[in-house]
């Protein structure tokens, strides 16, 4: 009963589509029934456009995320390196420690450094796509 209804739904609306000319009669280009004015040139341009910005923030983020694991790996190696006796003393012990800490320090001020710049991109990306959908309305206008 429900399949029915909805095949009686889809034939009303493919009966009003076809009504207002938007039937695809004879419309062989890639998107039928739209009649904007666009060629399919135009069409494959702007897909290829965004496909091009598309794989810019790709590659941009896998470069952030290898610099980010290159300073995280390099932080680890340099934290298992520093590893003392624990019969350590001397007056080079509290020096160690404070170099230790000043590294721990940098690696933290880094982090947050990304957090900023992670937020930032998003910003960005939102920008992207505001830009993207306003660009996508005024082909509809």
């Amino acid at each position: 009963e429900q399949v029915q209804q909805l095949e009686a739904r889809l034939a009303a609306v493919e009966q009003k589509l076809a009504a207002a000319g938007g039937g695809g009669d004879g419309d062989d280009s890639l998107v039928p029934g739209r009649k904007s004015g666009t060629s399919d040139a135009q069409v494959l341009k702007k897909v290829s456009t965004r496909l091009q910005d598309f794989e810019a923030q790709i590659t941009a983020q896998l470069s952030n995320m290898q610099g980010d694991f290159d300073k995280k790996l390099s932080h680890v190696n340099r934290g298992a390196s520093s590893v003392k006796p624990l019969d350590a003393s001397g007056p080079s012990a509290g020096l160690d420690t404070m170099a230790e800490d000043l590294d721990q320090l940098k690696y933290d001020v880094g982090e947050l450094k990304d957090l900023l710049s992670n937020n930032k991109g998003e910003v960005n990306h939102i920008r992207r796509i505001v830009l993207a959908c306003e660009r996508d309305m005024e082909d509809f206008t």
